[in-house]
This record gives structure tokens, sequence and C-alpha cells, in this order.
């Protein structure tokens, strides 16, 4: 899938698709295209990664039913569902007022069973979707250095190519070009499109791991006060997943915690 370079280029190699980022968001591009045929077999894709390694690191996340019906779809949830019990209710505490609620969570019922919400580590899932990849698909310690485009074929079309410059000299030649590389995405700001909008919140999530088991009871506990909410929900034995999320705070107007 690729050939010999001129003027300094390290290697040019033609493919049919670029995803930029290997996070759950352009793993799961790379292994939708192939599965649905759009690319080959044999390196119709490839995934471009800035780091040396899968960035693995980090909490948890809950997917519910319709995630784990597109996890079915790229040929990974089986691998998940067996290490991740589901959870049926939410309890909702209110820290000003002392009210408590439940809610619970339904399921779906499909050919192979109920499909229910569960929570899954974030590295468990990358590496599902990574070893789905054909070896060679993912291109670590690849950094952009620029994108263009040039005319396919011999110019008599008006189709281009997208060309992706990495910094080792490496030229990509694909039809498609695919963004996944987060919220300062170099593929977004080279189609022009404008700066991230804030959520008006910020978050902090993470991991609490008791070697010898939490016995904290499978559900997801929830605690509201004005302009915060915090919550956890065991995935495991030993692992708990929490956050805090908070309302963005502006400048020149500091609130205190009590």
């Amino acid at each position: 899938m690729g050939g010999g370079g001129g003027g300094g280029e390290k290697d040019v190699v033609d493919v049919e698709a670029v995803v930029v980022g290997a996070g759950i968001a352009g793993l799961a591009t790379a292994l939708a295209l192939r599965r649905a045929g759009v690319v080959r077999d044999g390196g119709g894709v490839v995934v471009l990664e800035r780091h040396a390694e899968l960035r693995a690191t980090g909490a948890a996340l809950t997917i519910f039913p319709n995630g784990w019906f597109a996890l079915r779809a790229l040929g990974v949830a089986h691998k998940l569902t067996p290490r991740y019990e589901p959870y049926e209710t939410s309890v909702v505490t209110n820290l000003e007022s002392g009210a408590t609620q439940v809610f619970r969570f339904g399921g779906h019922r499909s050919r192979s069973g109920e499909v229910r919400v569960r929570p899954v580590h974030r590295k468990a899932l990358l590496e599902a979707m990574a070893e789905e990849l054909p070896p060679g698909t993912i291109r670590f310690s690849s950094r952009l250095a620029s994108i263009g485009t040039e005319p396919a074929g011999d110019g008599s079309s008006t189709e281009e190519l997208a060309v992706v410059r990495l910094d080792d000299g490496t030229v990509i030649r694909s039809k498609v070009l695919v963004g996944c590389d987060g919220v300062h995405s170099v593929v977004a700001r080279w189609l022009g499109m404008s700066e991230p909008a804030s959520s008006g919140r910020s978050c902090v999530r993470g991991l609490a791991v008791y070697p010898g088991g939490h016995n904290v009871k499978k559900e997801l506990r929830q605690f509201l006060s004005h302009g915060l909410r915090a919550g956890m929900v065991p995935i495991s034995d030993t692992d708990i997943y929490w956050f805090v999320v908070n309302n963005t705070i502006s400048a020149g107007k500091p609130k205190c915690l009590e």
C-alpha cells in the first residue's frame, strides 16, 4: 500500500481512509469502516496516533443499551459483557434537601437476550477494539505536520485525495480523512470548523481500587447540590468509578463550598 517517495519524503502510502486519533472514536470508526466493507482488507484504513502506544489509561464509563448494540455491530461486545455485571438502579440524593429518589434503568430485549446498562474500564474498551484491527493498522508516534489535497488520478477528474504529511517525512494519500483527534482537532482546524463550544461544566473522574474488595452494592449513586453533581458506581469487586461535575464558574465570581 505504499511506494517510494522523492523530495526528501521518507515514504508515500496510499490507503482508502485515514483516521486521525486512536481513541474510542477513532478505533470505532476504523472498525466500522472495515465491518461495513467500505475499505478493503489488508491495509485499506490506517489510524494515526501521535503517542508511542495506545492511550489506554483513564477511568471508566457507563454504556447504555444503544451503545452495546453499537459494540455488537463492531464485533467487540462479547469480549466485554462477561467481565462487567449490569446494574439496574440509580439512587439520587439531593444534598440540600436530603431527599432521595430511586430510578430504574430499563433493558432492551434482543434475539440473544436482554441488553442492559453496564460500566466498563476505558482501558478494556480501547484494547478490545484495537485487537480487532489488523496488525499495523494503528501507526503510533505519528504526528501530523500538514494536511492538504491533490487531484486524484491523472487530473481529468474533479475528485481530490487528502494528503497527510507526518513529521517523520511520511506522506499518506487517501480518499477519506476522518478527524477523531479530540477537542483541539488538527483536522477540524484544517476544515475551517469553529472552535469547540464550552459545555459550561467541568468534570473530574477516577477509579478507587480496593484490593481486598469494597462490598458496595452494584448501583449508581449520585449526589446533587447547587451546580454540583457527584457519583460513583462499582465496576468490579475491587474497582469503583467516581466522578464530580461542576458548573463552570465565571472569573471574578468565586464560589465557596461548605
